[in-house]
């Protein structure tokens, strides 16, 4: 097909997706000039180059966004009011809705010890599907198998699962610039990079040999918390950006703090938060996320918006999964909470670090 007919059609399968977005009880409709509000399609390759995450054309990037919850996990609230993956990924990439997410985030889990479908059917059912709307709506997917658990050993996950998973994976994407690969969401224990390296670099020359392009997310020990070890011994391949995962637990959203715990890493290699959220004390957060927008969550973007090298992932998009964007009825939740200001955030830096399109 010509390029400029594949994105024609592209665009128009996305406006049809927005038409049947049902709207949340106490979401505003009001957004941008209809021109705005069909998303292009196509997005150009990324790529890494010294501390930052690049275009095709060689443009700086921040990528912005937030994340889902595990597909396979949507309907397990009895008191919550489920939708649809495709409505929320529609809704949270909709710029007639106010929402300006460049990047969605898609946890792949398995029932532990041993997953109840196969590694075909999940991908058929809890993968493919997203990543294909993702590109139709012009946007950057993040697959990311959502472990959170000790790596190798006797205990641990064994490395032949993420071998396994990735050899499956990584081959089905190796044409689709949109598709990001994060290659293991939390390892835990144990706590040493070089064991996690001696661990995790087969499955990146995995990964790299079926798809040379993809930019791939790299955790760490320690629920990913480790970027400052990653700065000092990379992983070999290329194209690859260090994860780290932040909660209010981990002390204040200070300067000197946060450079502590990935600032300084940052300016030496690509960094990218593709977890970090907040709610003040409730039913809405847990002694990890207990915090507040005027106390955590506005000091943090002062701190990131002055370091746009430094890409990021909101955790939630959900009205189930701690800490939650929205109530068990679709409501944003406001004030202290999370919900409004990230899409705020979002909304104000649309246009700021992104990439060129093709």
């Amino acid at each position: 097909m010509h390029r400029k007919a594949r994105k024609l059609l592209l665009a128009l399968l996305a406006a049809v997706a927005v038409l049947v977005t049902v709207i949340a009880p106490g979401q505003a409709t009001a957004g941008p000039a209809p021109e705005d509000a069909a998303p292009e399609a196509a997005v150009p390759w990324l790529k890494t180059e010294g501390n930052r995450i690049k275009d095709a054309a060689g443009n700086p990037v921040t990528l912005r966004g937030v994340s889902m919850i595990g597909p396979r996990h949507n309907g397990e609230c009895t008191e919550c009011n489920p939708k649809p993956m495709s409505e929320l990924i529609n809704r949270a990439t909709e710029p007639a809705l106010g929402w300006y997410s460049k990047v969605i985030r898609l946890p792949v889990t398995e029932w532990a010890p041993n997953d109840s479908l196969s590694l075909e059917e999940n991908f058929r059912q809890h993968i493919d599907p997203y990543v294909q709307q993702a590109v139709a709506r012009g946007v950057y997917i993040i697959v990311d198998l959502h472990k959170v658990q000790d790596y190798g050993g006797t205990g641990g996950m064994p490395q032949q699962r993420v071998l396994d998973f990735w050899s499956y994976v990584a081959p089905k994407y190796k044409d689709i610039p949109n598709v990001i690969f994060e290659v293991y969401n939390e390892p835990i224990n144990p706590d040493s990079w070089a064991t996690w390296k001696s661990y995790i670099q087969p499955v990146v020359n995995k990964v790299r040999a079926a798809a040379p392009k993809n930019l791939i997310l790299m955790g760490g020990p320690q629920w990913s918390t480790r970027v400052n070890q990653a700065a000092a011994d990379p992983i070999s391949g290329g194209n690859i950006a260090y994860v780290y995962h932040l909660y209010p637990n981990q002390g204040a959203a200070t300067a000197a703090n946060l450079d502590a715990k990935f600032g300084n890493a940052a300016k030496r290699i690509p960094v990218i938060l593709t977890e970090f959220g907040w709610n003040p004390e409730g039913p809405w957060s847990d002694p990890v996320t207990k915090g507040t927008t005027s106390g955590w969550g506005t000091p943090l973007r002062q701190y990131l918006d002055a370091r746009p090298e430094i890409s990021w992932v909101a955790w939630a998009y959900s009205n189930y999964w701690k800490p939650m964007m929205y109530d068990h009825n679709w409501n944003l939740l406001g004030g202290e909470h999370q919900g409004q200001f990230i899409k705020q955030w979002l909304a104000d830096k649309r246009t700021a670090g992104q990439p060129a399109h093709g």
